[in-house]
């Protein structure tokens, strides 16, 4: 069984342009995530999907370089680029993960991943309902599960939102959605913004270690010890454009 982390990145971002790209403590947002994802028990391989638009050849040239698959696909039709992705890679499980989430905690997907392989789930999440930091979002879904997405649906909104069409027709699909015990939704580790990027760029200043990654235990003690760090970014707007592409659907 072929685990693979798929994580999806573009330098278009309106917000702050060339993100995947800008340097954190010395190394770029996406040479953390892979570096942090690699510690992984679970996790086989790992391919960046970008877009076939002209500014994310930057991110394939980073790829190339570090000796990182990638594969350029659909703008939009997110199921289409990652089912062309997993397919590459011969991958029977896909980890979705973002190009703005350079803290991703590897001990979080394991767990969720452990849970997903002895049950033999479809599809898992760890945003429904929020529990833990954005920021430290990832979805698993099994490739029959893009294949079924893939297959029977053209709706853009599904296609854009795959984790939509499988609330839509749950019933359909074995699923899992991972809980913290305590909510810390409130704390925002995602980079959408420059204030996001000063925040995450403290975090690893003060906790980064030779040869060690931090986890969300590191993160949430540092928070509580210097509160003043969360005020950074927390009255900023998220998710703009989901939340925008969702109330039109329902209107």
């Amino acid at each position: 069984m072929n685990v693979v982390a798929i994580i999806q990145a573009r330098m278009g971002s309106t917000r702050l342009p060339e993100k995947a790209l800008k340097k954190i403590h010395g190394k770029t947002i996406l040479w953390h995530i892979i570096n942090r994802i690699n510690h992984s028990k679970f996790i086989d391989d790992v391919i960046i999907a970008c877009t076939i638009n002209n500014e994310d050849k930057a991110i394939e040239d980073f790829a190339k370089k570090n000796f990182i698959k990638v594969y350029r696909g659909s703008v939009d039709d997110i199921v289409d680029r990652f089912y062309n992705a997993a397919k590459k890679v011969d991958a029977d499980i896909i980890i979705r993960l973002w190009g703005d989430c350079p803290l991703v905690d590897p001990e979080l997907i394991d767990k969720a991943l452990k849970v997903f392989i002895e049950k033999g789930l479809d599809y898992s999440n760890n945003f429904n309902p929020p529990s833990y930091p954005a920021g430290l979002n990832f979805e698993i879904y099994s490739i029959k599960t893009l294949e079924t997405i893939l297959i029977n649906t053209k709706d853009p909104f599904f296609r854009e939102y795959p984790f939509e069409y499988v609330y839509a027709f749950e019933k359909s699909f074995k699923t899992y959605y991972a809980k913290n015990k305590k909510n810390l939704s409130s704390i925002n580790l995602t980079v959408d913004y420059q204030q996001d990027f000063e925040l995450i760029s403290k975090i690893f200043e003060k906790l980064s270690k030779k040869d060690e990654i931090f986890y969300l235990d590191d993160i949430v003690n540092l928070i509580n010890k210097n509160p003043e760090l969360q005020s950074l970014n927390i009255d900023l707007k998220r998710n703009i454009e989901y939340e925008r592409d969702k109330k039109k659907r329902q209107t």
